[in-house]
C-alpha cells in the first residue's frame, strides 16, 4: 500500500482571520510555508512546496495535508504544525478530529476483474449480464471503535486498473482530544491501516 494523501482536520474555534492574525500564523510557521490564493474570503492557505504540505484555516477549522508518491506523512511533524497554530491563536487544547487517508495498492492483475470476483458472491458472468459494460466493484466497510467512526473503501483505481484505490476515513464525532492525544491515535491508526487492514484487504482479494 502506497500512501498518496493524508489529511487531518481539526474542528476549532479559530474565529475571524484578520490580517494581524494571518501574519502571526505565517510568522510562527516560518518562511517554508508560503501563502496561496483561497477560494473564498476569510480563509488562509499556506503551502510548503519542499515537503508537499498544505495548511488551510477557516474560522472553524484547521487542516493539515501531505501529498506525494508516496506521501511522506510524519505524525510528529503534524503535531508541531497544529501545536504551533494552537499556541499562536491561544486556543484550548481540545479538538474534534477527522482523518482521511488515500492510498493505492497493486491489484496483482486487473482491479476491474479482481473486484468483480472478490466483492460479491454473484458469479462474474451473471453480474455482467445484469450490468453490461461493468468495469469493477467497490467495497465499503463502516465500523465504530469509540470514540471513532471509521469508513474503509476499496475500489478499482479507474485511471490505472493495475491498482486498487483505498480510502480510509476516521472521525472522532464530538469527542475532543488534545493535539498530543490525537497524534498518538493517528499514529496508531496509520500503523493499523498499513499492517492489519492491508492484510484484511489482501485476504478479501484472495491473495
Amino acid at each position: 500500500m502506497e500512501l498518496r494523501q493524508v489529511q487531518v482536520t481539526l474542528n476549532a474555534p479559530v474565529g475571524p482571520l484578520n490580517e494581524v492574525r494571518r501574519q502571526r500564523i505565517m510568522d510562527s510557521l516560518g518562511s517554508e510555508f508560503t501563502p496561496q490564493p483561497v477560494p473564498f474570503q476569510g480563509a488562509l492557505a499556506l503551502v510548503n512546496q519542499l515537503r508537499r504540505e498544505a495548511v488551510f484555516l477557516t474560522d472553524n477549522q484547521i487542516q493539515f495535508t501531505v501529498e506525494g508518491q508516496p506521501a511522506q506523512f510524519s505524525p510528529s511533524r503534524m503535531e508541531h504544525v497544529f501545536g504551533t497554530i494552537r499556541d499562536t491563536l491561544l486556543l484550548d487544547d481540545r479538538f474534534p478530529m477527522i482523518l482521511q487517508v488515500i492510498a493505492h495498492k497493486d491489484a496483482n492483475g486487473s482491479a476491474f476483474e479482481r473486484t468483480v470476483d472478490a466483492f460479491t458472491p454473484v458469479p462474474p458472468n451473471l453480474m455482467r449480464e445484469y450490468f453490461p459494460g461493468l468495469r469493477g466493484l467497490g467495497l465499503r466497510i463502516t465500523f465504530e471503535e469509540h470514540p471513532y467512526v471509521c469508513d474503509l473503501r476499496i475500489e478499482p483505481l479507474f485511471s490505472d486498473p493495475a491498482y486498487l484505490f483505498i480510502q480510509f476515513n476516521l472521525g472522532s464525532q464530538q469527542a475532543a482530544l488534545s493535539v498530543s492525544a490525537l497524534t498518538d491515535d493517528i499514529t496508531s491508526w496509520m500503523n493499523r491501516l498499513q499492517d492489519e487492514y492491508e492484510s484484511v484487504i489482501e485476504t478479501i482479494m484472495g491473495e
